[in-house]
């Protein structure tokens, strides 16, 4: 049996006073009419035996009047009773159009609202259960995944600091033979060092030799080698011809007229004009200082810059004729220190003639015979007081 509350019970016995309340009324108003009539006509039998029919009929009308009454909230009360059971499926029934029936008919809504709405709870829930299994499963499987792959980072971090120790190892060892061989290197390339200094300056001695032996054939060449030597380096470092340029130069003009050489010394030494033969002897000698250079190797064109260092741009030089860019950078500029040098210098067949006539004669040939930048450069260095000859008692200076 189901528990009611005290709320429940007034419900339920509410209908029955009222019917018992309604039966008493009843009654005494029943004794109050028999009582007045004995009074009024003195007729007890025919009194009482009316009196018990209207009872009796009025017990029934009065049932029936307070069932019709009491019959909707009687199955109100039970309804919500049932509702409060848990039944949500129970509905009052609707009597009439009174406030009984609204009455009835708003609980219906209510209770259908609320089946709907319990309905949609269910649903819910059983959507999130179904959602919160699908998570619960998902997160045991992410769990699960977790586990495999943080067991995996461990051995790939067990492996990986195997292999670092491993290549650590190796690359130490590396390391070391690198640092031999470095060591090796090293020593290797001072001895090479060593070795191309000591063929450079063996190379320096026999150009030297090569040009001292020419200045005792001829005195008048005494410097003059060395100073268009000088002259040309410092031009082609003031027109920034590349380093590695230079010393091919310097030592092209050190020996620049060793085919001299082979031209009988008198030749040089006559005190007046040569003959067409003589001075065909005296164009030869860039031609024989090629012919005594060329099969020597070299790292750079030397034997071709004593060969060209007669030629002129517009092509009036010697002995090939040639003319323009056929001739070398380096040619152009010992063409240029050749002839200032010559010029300043005593010769046989006349006096020095001075600075100031041999930057005349190159600034005569500017651009014709002599190279317009070498010509520019040389002129600049001599009034920047930037350059001078050595005099004929100093040492040449050995680079």
């Amino acid at each position: 049996m189901s528990r009611t509350s005290p709320d429940t019970s007034l419900a339920a016995f509410g209908p029955r006073k009222l019917r018992t309340l309604m039966l008493l009324l009843f009654g005494l108003l029943l004794a109050a009419c028999v009582a007045l009539s004995q009074l009024l006509y003195g007729r007890r039998g025919a009194s009482l035996v009316a009196g018990l029919a209207i009872f009796v009929l009025g017990v029934g009308l009065v049932a029936l009047i307070s069932g019709r009454i009491t019959r909707p909230i009687v199955h109100l009360t039970r309804t919500a009773e049932r509702l409060a059971g848990g039944d949500l499926k129970q509905r009052a029934r609707v009597y009439g159009r009174d406030e009984t029936g609204v009455l009835a008919r708003t609980f219906n809504g209510m209770l259908d609202s609320l089946e709907r709405t319990v309905r949609d709870l269910e649903a819910r829930n059983r959507a999130c259960e179904s959602e919160a299994d699908r998570l619960a499963a998902q997160m045991e499987k992410d769990a699960a995944e977790r586990v495999r792959i943080e067991r995996e980072l461990r051995l790939a971090r067990v492996e990986i600091d195997h292999l670092v120790d491993k290549r650590t190892a190796e690359l130490a060892r590396a390391n070391d033979e690198l640092h031999g061989q470095v060591l090796e290197t090293r020593r290797s390339e001072d001895c090479l060092q060593n070795s191309v200094d000591r063929l450079e300056r063996s190379l320096e001695g026999t150009f030297r030799a090569m040009s001292m032996t020419l200045e005792l054939r001829d005195p008048y060449m005494a410097g003059h080698q060395h100073r268009v030597a000088d002259l040309a380096v410092a031009i082609a470092q003031e027109i920034n011809l590349p380093d590695e340029k230079l010393e091919g130069l310097r030592l092209a003009g050190i020996i620049h007229d060793i085919g001299k050489i082979a031209t009988p010394s008198e030749i040089w030494a006559k005190p007046y004009r040569l003959s067409r033969n003589e001075f065909q002897l005296v164009k030869d000698h860039p031609r024989v200082g090629f012919e005594i250079l060329k099969d020597i190797a070299l790292p750079w064109p030397v034997a071709h810059i004593i060969l060209q260092h007669h030629e002129r741009l517009d092509g009036s030089g010697y002995p090939e004729g040639l003319a323009g860019d056929a001739i070398l950078p380096e040619a152009r500029i010992l063409a240029v220190a050749d002839v200032v040098e010559a010029v300043c210098s005593l010769r046989p067949y006349r006096p020095a003639l001075g600075l100031e006539k041999g930057l005349e004669e190159i600034r005569k040939g500017r651009g014709l015979r002599y190279d317009t930048r070498a010509v520019d450069a040389c002129i600049r260095l001599f009034r920047e007081g930037r350059f001078s000859f050595r005099k004929e008692t100093e040492a040449p200076i050995w680079q």
